[in-house]
This record gives C-alpha cells, sequence and structure tokens, in this order.
C-alpha cells in the first residue's frame, strides 16, 4: 500500500487533474502484493513422491490496485480526462509514486482495469488495477561514460557493481564510435567465465548502438553489422564483475536500470 498523496503517470502528474492516492477503507492492518513470485517447472515421475525440479523463473508480473480520488466531485467531462490520460495505453508506461522510499523507483504499468468510486451518488474517484511488465520496480536508468583522446588503443581493466534485484543477469545497451586507430572493441567479462563481447572490421569513426536485451544492433553507416559481432551479447552478472576493454575508441556509453524488490 503507498502512502504517497501524489503520483506521476507517464510524466504528467496526478495534481494536474486535482487526484490524489486515497483509502476508501477504514484503517487498521492492510496487505499488498510485495512481487518477486515465482514459477516452478518441475516433473513427477510415476511412483515418485518427489519431483524432479527443473528450476524456477521470476516471470510472475507485479499486480496491484491503486485508489485514486479527488476532495471535490468529479465531473463527467473531467472523468473522460482521466480516462484517457490513464487508460487504454498500447505499451507499459512509468507510473512513480511521489513517497520518500520510492523517489528513485518507476514501475512500468498498463492500467486493464477500473470502477468508479460513488459517494452519495456523486463520483469521487476510481480503482485502477495495475500489471507491471516485470515483478519488480526499476530503478531510473543510468549510464556509464568513457572518452578517450582516440590516438592510441584503449586496453583497461575496470569493475563494475551490478546491484540488480533480479537474479538473472542484466543485459544493458552500448553504444561506441571508432577511432582512426582501430576498428573493433571487445570486452570480457572477466567474471562470467571469460566470456567475450566483441566487434571487429568496421569503419574509423563509426558509431554502433547495440540493445543487448533485445539483440538489436544499429550502426550510424546505415549497414548491417551482424557480420562483424561474435555474436555473444553483453551481459553482467549479480554483483561485481571484472571487466578488460581493448580497442580502438573514442566513446563508450553503458545504459543500465537496477531491478529493486518493493512491492507496492
Amino acid at each position: 500500500m503507498f502512502y504517497g498523496a501524489s503520483f506521476l503517470f507517464n510524466n504528467i502528474s496526478a495534481e494536474e487533474y486535482d487526484l490524489r492516492i486515497l483509502n476508501f477503507d477504514s484503517g487498521g492492518n492492510a496487505s499488498s502484493p510485495a512481487g518477486s513470485d515465482i514459477a516452478i517447472y518441475q516433473k513427477y515421475a510415476y511412483r515418485k513422491s518427489k519431483p524432479y525440479l527443473f528450476g524456477t523463473s521470476q516471470n510472475i508480473p507485479l499486480e496491484f490496485d491503486l485508489t485514486i480520488g479527488s476532495g471535490t466531485p468529479i465531473s463527467g467531462e473531467l472523468r473522460n480526462l482521466i480516462e484517457d490520460w490513464l487508460l487504454g495505453k498500447k505499451e507499459y508506461l512509468p507510473l512513480q509514486i511521489v513517497q520518500d522510499d520510492l523517489e528513485t523507483i518507476i514501475f512500468n504499468v498498463l492500467f486493464t482495469k477500473s470502477s468508479v468510486k460513488y459517494v452519495g451518488n456523486l463520483d469521487y474517484g476510481f480503482v485502477l488495477h495495475a500489471q507491471c511488465d516485470a515483478p519488480w520496480g526499476f530503478e531510473y536508468p543510468k549510464t556509464l561514460t568513457k572518452t578517450y583522446s582516440g590516438s592510441a588503443i584503449v586496453n583497461e581493466t575496470f569493475t563494475f557493481y551490478n546491484d540488480s534485484a533480479d537474479a538473472d543477469y542484466l543485459y544493458p545497451s552500448i553504444v561506441f564510435t571508432t577511432s582512426g586507430t582501430g576498428t573493433g572493441l571487445s570486452i570480457i567479462n572477466n567474471t562470467d567465465n571469460s566470456r567475450e563481447f566483441a566487434f571487429a572490421g568496421i569503419s574509423a569513426g563509426e558509431t554502433v548502438t547495440i540493445d543487448n536485451d533485445k539483440q538489436i544492433i544499429s550502426s550510424s553507416t546505415g549497414l548491417l553489422r551482424m557480420s562483424k559481432f561474435n555474436k555473444k551479447f553483453f551481459r553482467l552478472l549479480p554483483k561485481s564483475n571484472s571487466l578488460t576493454m581493448v580497442g580502438g575508441i573514442t566513446s563508450f556509453v553503458m545504459t543500465y536500470q537496477f531491478a529493486k524488490k518493493v512491492g507496492a
């Protein structure tokens, strides 16, 4: 249950519609979804009382109800504007609760259902059902940026700490630009069995953008670059990762989001 009074959806504040988060029920104990539920994959064999466990997956999205309302009756015209803002969207959009312990967290949600709250036959609010795109919320995107003169081949080892609450791999996006001294980039994750992410034989001054999560590669030249790639998309283990980067580049930008199991 949120104790914050205000929220933003799709970067629009509820205050623009004179709305706030409410609770029409009486005070006392309350419960709300904590998220992070798991799906269990197992199989029972004939005459076996104990199953064979094949694994688990955190693929059950966080869902919760959000009650919002106003101190004055909501007219039909305003109700239309509010529902147009919140409902019927075709993609997950960011929801931020204005609350001290959630100020860095966003939930990517679709509001799938709504009901109107009436008091004395007057509309004072709504109950919205939210479904997230993950079992948890996310911190705002962060960026690691490195720049180089381009006069020599870059060869450095550094540590990146993956603070995500997701126990699976983190797949950040990467953008790099080659220099005139090299035609590629290699990043070896020494912590992940020396797994190598590499491009070779691309043009000088070329900017390559890689969405490692969706496995999409684009180039400033407009050329297809999959043939220049070793087909091992970049990933990060939970916690500490030792990375060795070698290449003729002038810039390297890595953008990522950490999962946070804060519930709702």
